[in-house]
């Protein structure tokens, strides 16, 4: 279930994970998010692309002075580099994502980008909460409107079984006489992973929205 820190909603394993590192400081925090999530790559700046691969998150440079000077917003945007870590570690593997990222913009606001390519070989961007189309068009890009599908939530629901399951594993493993009651919620829970952990759970919980191709 989304949890709320700050203005922002994240599960709650990404909340457990800020609240952990609430007390830690660093008085460079960027290099110290680098050590966090080592396989992000992370970039100071505001444009709406940016980054090779398909791990990329860009942080303004306001954004990032809040977090060194202020703990709560350093956790809560912590909590939310948590989650969309997890989000585009899940979405690498797809083979028509050649590039993808998140920005986030010196007003807090997040958007995530996408360099795919599509079915006749030409390559398309595709960023959702554009914030400013004029530069588009006077970038020489002609722009329209697309349907995007959005599995996030379900996603998120089920790392957080997946997170549950793995902890009553470990449980279970280091007891030296078997908990009925922690045997009865693993099974519990992997039989809801079995029920939602497919293709059919994910189109029918799927959220639709609105985004913006951008042809390069």
């Amino acid at each position: 279930m989304p949890v709320k820190i700050g203005n922002s909603y994240v599960t709650e394993a990404a909340l457990a994970y800020a609240q952990e590192r609430k007390d830690e400081k660093s008085e460079n925090v960027l290099s110290d998010l680098s050590k966090q999530f080592k396989d992000i790559n992370f970039s100071v700046g505001t444009q709406p692309f940016g980054g090779i691969g398909t791990n990329n998150i860009t942080i303004s440079p306001n954004i990032l002075r809040q977090m060194a000077n202020d703990p709560e917003k350093r956790m809560e945007y912590e909590a939310l580099i948590y989650d969309f870590d997890q989000v585009l570690k899940s979405r690498s593997n797809s083979p028509e994502i050649k590039s993808q990222g998140v920005v986030i913009n010196s007003k807090g606001e997040t958007s995530m980008w996408a360099i795919r390519q599509t079915s006749d070989d030409k390559p398309n961007r595709l960023l959702m909460n554009l914030m400013n189309k004029d530069k588009q068009h006077s970038a020489g890009r002609s722009t329209k409107k697309s349907n995007k599908v959005s599995t996030e939530k379900v996603d998120a629901e089920i790392r957080l079984l997946k997170n549950r399951k793995l902890k009553l594993e470990q449980q279970l493993s280091t007891s030296a006489n078997p908990d009925t009651d922690l045997q009865k919620q693993l099974a519990q829970i992997e039989n809801e992973l079995r029920q939602k952990d497919n293709d059919t759970y994910r189109k029918a919980r799927s959220k639709f929205s609105t985004g913006i191709d951008i042809t390069a």
